[in-house]
């Protein structure tokens, strides 16, 4: 099973980042990139660290980096830095990584209110999350579970609130006052709905996947479609490349190589219809729960994509008015940060 807490946000940030501070001081920074971003001795290309989670798809690019090549061919070598969901924001803003596959433009705007300062660079993975319905229920659209059973994991996580904010905004749906809420953990909403003690579920891929396969089930509100009919075919990302504002100053060509790497291996898994992930070591690090899983999980990023490869001043521009919305809304965060959360490499370098 892929491990998705990343898609808890709000759930340990704060006071992940309070953390920093802590161990830190004011700066928040412990050095740390001499050794991994500058060239060695002997002319050897520098290491990027670039931390993600176990079984997650965010670092399916980053893989095809290093098995093909893409890393060297554009002047770095990339090295994977496995951490804890509960101290990724930490690994990042301490420099224990450099550049960062799992956070997002709400973890970088808690950490700019502390003093901590990072920015999100280009997307990675899509909104990959739903609401799920049994195939044969009556329920056609949201607001055919006004009143009904919804299982859920959490109000304060990112699955939930990101679900309930766009229900909100599209469909004028309430979560909190109009559905039964039923609180679960993650993997266990898919058997909730199978055994039929709920109506519905909000859950992140891939298990809502597995309630459409064990239910059978249907997707019954896909939040990244969904909201792309509005907005021009956008979507917020769910996880960004993030990285310190010191690295990118202290590195800029290097944090460009990156990015524009990382933008050809996502190319790469984009064209084999995000079928190589049938082939090692991509399937093995994967880890889903079967074969039948994995096949309906590559279907399924080949339909929404799952990976984004698209970044300009018009995404950062969306973006920005997401992150407006949500601290409106009081969702995740309080307020935006007063410096940019969101940046074009090439615009935030003067270049």
């Amino acid at each position: 099973m892929v491990s998705r807490q990343r898609f808890r946000p709000a759930a340990g940030v704060a006071a992940s980042v309070a953390l920093v501070l802590a161990a830190c001081g004011s700066n928040g920074q412990d050095g740390g990139t001499d050794a991994s971003a500058g060239a060695s001795d002997g002319g050897e290309l520098p290491v990027v660290r670039m931390q993600g989670l176990p079984a997650d798809p965010a670092a399916i690019p980053m893989l095809v980096m290093q098995e093909q090549g893409i890393d060297e061919a554009h002047g770095f070598k990339a090295e994977f830095v496995e951490v804890d969901p509960d101290a990724a924001a930490n690994t990042l803003l301490i420099g224990e990584s450099d550049v960062a596959m799992e956070q997002d433009a709400v973890t970088m705007t808690l950490a700019q209110q502390q003093d901590q300062a990072g920015v999100v660079f280009y997307p990675v993975l899509n909104t990959m999350m739903g609401v799920v319905v049994a195939e044969d229920s009556e329920y056609q659209e949201p607001a055919d579970l006004v009143g009904q059973r919804v299982g859920h994991f959490g109000v304060d996580s990112g699955t939930t609130s990101i679900i309930c904010l766009m229900l909100k905004e599209l469909e004028d749906i309430d979560c909190f006052e109009d559905f039964d809420l039923r609180e679960a953990g993650p993997a266990a909403l898919p058997e909730l709905l199978a055994s039929g003690e709920v109506e519905a579920i909000f859950d992140y891929e891939p298990l809502a996947l597995r309630a459409v396969i064990e239910t059978p089930g249907r997707y019954l509100f896909e939040p990244a479609k969904a909201w792309a009919d509005r907005s021009d075919g956008w979507s917020p990302p769910l996880t960004n490349l993030a990285a310190r504002v010191d690295w990118i100053e202290e590195n800029p060509d290097l944090a460009i190589a990156v990015r524009d790497a990382w933008a050809e291996a996502t190319q790469v898994v984009s064209d084999s219809n995000y079928e190589i992930l049938n082939e090692e070591p991509y399937k093995s690090f994967m880890a889903m729960g079967s074969d039948e899983e994995l096949a309906a999980f590559i279907d399924y990023c080949a339909d929404l994509p799952c990976l984004l490869n698209s970044w300009d001043q018009s995404d950062v521009d969306h973006t920005n008015e997401w992150l407006e919305l949500m601290a409106e809304n009081d969702v995740l965060i309080e307020e935006t940060a007063d410096e940019p959360v969101a940046v074009v490499l090439e615009d935030f370098l003067g270049r």
